[in-house]
């Protein structure tokens, strides 16, 4: 099985960064773990461009360059000093996750995301790995609001990556080196605020790979991130990023 990676839809005020239809959802949470309330409609009239959220595209075969500041984690002691203490028994997992996305965001100066965690976030976003899994359709719970309380502003997803120390590392690192694409060099100048028309950014891959996983992952717009894994037994799980 290819390992690929799912775009990021991302979405701000009355829009939502994904095509196939309307998708129309509230949010919902326990007190202290409940994202922003936004109720996105869906683009697909054709004022945004928009990826279909069960398309997929392969994952990079490593004939990109990797920025010579970024060092990749090879699965030994974490970096940025956040622990996940996790009762799904993902905890290492989610440590590695946020650890590894703050370890390349301190590459560009950053700030830190805070770890989006505690018990309904963790099994929301987990159940949301899960049921994409299971119905091999990237993003299906979180644009179908299936599971709301962990949705958030944004969504990367790790397609058969694994979980693993080294596979969700892996899976952040090709994420982050969507910098280094042609028509990913000007994302830098999408970071301080949100727009689907930043030039030179092509956020959802209409004329290439798409940039939009980099841009979630260095956004100064949004301060958590939550880290999700399929409960699937193999060793090709999926794996979702949450970002508000």
């Amino acid at each position: 099985m290819t390992r690929t990676i799912a775009l990021g839809c991302v979405f701000f005020g009355l829009y939502v960064g994904c095509g196939g239809g309307p998708a129309p959802w509230g949010t919902d949470g326990d007190a202290g773990d409940q994202e922003d309330a936004n109720t996105p409609v869906d683009e697909d009239s054709g004022s945004q461009p928009g990826e279909d959220a069960s398309t997929t595209k392969p994952k990079d075969g490593g004939t990109t360059t990797q920025d010579a500041s970024t060092t990749k984690d090879s699965g030994g002691p974490q970096d940025s000093g956040i622990v996940a203490d996790s009762s799904d028994g993902f905890g290492q997992l989610r440590t590695a996750c946020i650890n590894e996305i703050n370890k390349l965001r301190a590459t560009e100066n950053h700030a830190a995301y805070n770890l989006w965690t505690g018990q309904s976030i963790d099994q929301c976003v987990d159940e949301q790995a899960t049921n994409d899994q299971t119905d091999d359709s990237a993003h299906e719970a979180w644009i179908n609001n299936k599971y709301p309380t962990c949705n958030g502003n944004a969504q990367d997803e790790c397609l058969g990556y694994g979980n693993t120390v080294n596979g969700i590392t892996q899976c952040l690192d090709d994420m982050w080196d969507e910098k280094n694409q042609s028509n990913c060099s000007g994302c830098k100048n999408c970071q301080k605020q949100f727009t689907q028309n930043c030039p030179n950014c092509d956020f959802y891959g209409q004329k290439g790979p798409e940039c939009g996983h980099y841009v979630n992952m260095s956004a100064d717009y949004m301060t958590y991130a939550a880290c999700g894994f399929s409960t699937l037994g193999g060793n090709q799980q999926w794996a979702v990023q949450n970002f508000k």
